[in-house]
């Protein structure tokens, strides 16, 4: 909810979302949501080909921008290794592409559109640890120009972000770097993250 008030899919009913010191309010819809690239945890991809479905948001790009972000993305081998490559019309290959690949497609064209914004809803959760850590890597590279906002449940996707905003219940409890927010004995955030590495032993 709280990210669905950056890009106004959701108003705030109080208190106010402010980018760059300027309240979402006073910004034309237009302007606002060029700025804002949103990639929902449902991904929606069409009956068209892989390049197709990448290019959504920058029918323009170029082949080279849209390998570049697949890289990122982690699924360029996989597409690469297709008989007709980027051209597969995913009309007639859906069943045979994982939710994972699903979702890196998706964000990869989150990617592409370039927007200063980039709203990622649980984009591992589909993954397996080796490509989870393959795109959290490559995300950093991606947030050196621009913001990078991700939700997430799992640790290990969170762990190395600038600053973790800490939400239970609707309520912000906590906000900080892992290593603050860890060094908090009796923090919300700390006791999520010891409940998690209890159920992975």
């Amino acid at each position: 909810s709280l990210a669905y008030m950056i890009p106004r899919f959701r108003v705030a009913s109080e208190g106010r979302v402010l980018i760059d010191d300027v309240d979402v309010k006073d910004i034309t819809m237009e302007s606002l949501r060029s700025q804002v690239t949103y990639v929902f945890q449902e991904t929606q991809l069409f009956s068209d080909s892989i390049i197709d479905n990448i290019r959504f948001g920058s029918p323009d790009a170029t082949m080279e921008e849209v390998e570049r972000v697949a890289r990122i993305s982690g699924i360029h081998q996989f597409i690469d290794e297709l008989p007709d490559g980027y051209d597969t019309q995913l009309g007639t290959t859906m069943s045979r592409l994982s939710v994972g690949q699903k979702q890196r497609i998706a964000i990869a064209r989150g990617l592409l559109r370039e927007s200063k914004i980039l709203i990622l809803d649980e984009p591992t959760s589909a993954l397996d640890p080796e490509t989870e850590q393959y795109l959290v890597r490559s995300l950093q590279e991606a947030a050196k120009d621009r913001l990078v906002i991700i939700i997430a449940h799992r640790l290990s996707t969170i762990a190395n972000a600038d600053k973790i905003v800490f939400l239970e219940n609707g309520q912000l409890h906590e906000q900080g770097s892992h290593e603050e927010l860890m060094a908090k004995a009796d923090g919300h955030y700390r006791r999520f993250v010891d409940l998690q590495m209890v159920s992975a032993e």
